[in-house]
């Protein structure tokens, strides 16, 4: 067949375009199907972690030991688990961005301590509960994974717990627990704030209210 030069132009446009066509055709549906895997693979990582945390956070609890051992078992669980640097930014506000290094680093140290010594007491009222996730959203973002469960408590209603997952610090952690809708970080940010005025907006003030809690 002969190609009339005039018409060559035409006839590879409509080629290029049908190529480019299928191509799309093909393409959208394994990006779409990698788009749905990477996500399911997320929300398994972020439930394998809530499992995780209550798991340990009730063998701590249950465990027959005093609470200074078990105030220590708690650090070292948020430690491992929670983005505690994070929360404490979060939980502060605007006076973060005006401390130090050293402030920094001594205010996320004070608020690890005092986030053990309040949860000992706050975890021991679910001793004997099992956990029963419902379902789980991933935002996309910073906010990351919206773990939903229900806890099972012996001899009284279920309790609804949610627990906020992110990877926003390179790997999937805690940043936020909700029982029963309220956020703990919420209220955590609050108190924080209110005792950083009495304070007059002193950090060191701060550190050690938290240190002597």
């Amino acid at each position: 067949m002969k190609i009339n030069p005039k018409n060559s132009k035409g006839i590879f446009s409509r080629r290029s375009f049908f190529l480019f066509s299928s191509s799309i055709l093909i393409i959208t549906p394994i990006t779409s199907f990698v788009s749905v895997y990477a996500k399911s693979s997320r929300i398994k990582k972020a439930e394998h972690l809530s499992k995780k945390i209550f798991n340990d956070i009730f063998f701590i609890i249950n465990n027959n030991q005093n609470d200074e051992n078990k105030k220590k078992s708690l650090l070292n669980l948020f430690d491992k688990y929670a983005d505690v640097p994070i929360i404490a930014r979060a939980v502060l506000g605007s006076p973060w961005r005006q401390l130090r290094n050293v402030e920094r680093s001594n205010f996320i140290n004070a608020f690890r301590l005092y986030l053990a010594k309040k949860y000992v007491a706050q975890f021991s009222e679910f001793t004997g509960a099992e956990m029963l996730i419902e379902r789980s959203r991933d935002s996309g973002g910073k906010a990351g994974i919206m773990v939903e469960t229900r806890l099972l408590m012996p001899g009284s209603a279920p309790i609804k717990v949610g627990w906020q997952v992110s990877d926003a610090s390179g790997e999937f952690k805690m940043i936020d627990v909700k029982i029963e809708g309220i956020s703990l970080l919420t209220t955590e940010r609050g108190e924080i704030r209110n005792q950083y005025s009495k304070g007059g907006r002193s950090i060191s003030k701060l550190i050690n209210s938290l240190l002597n809690y």
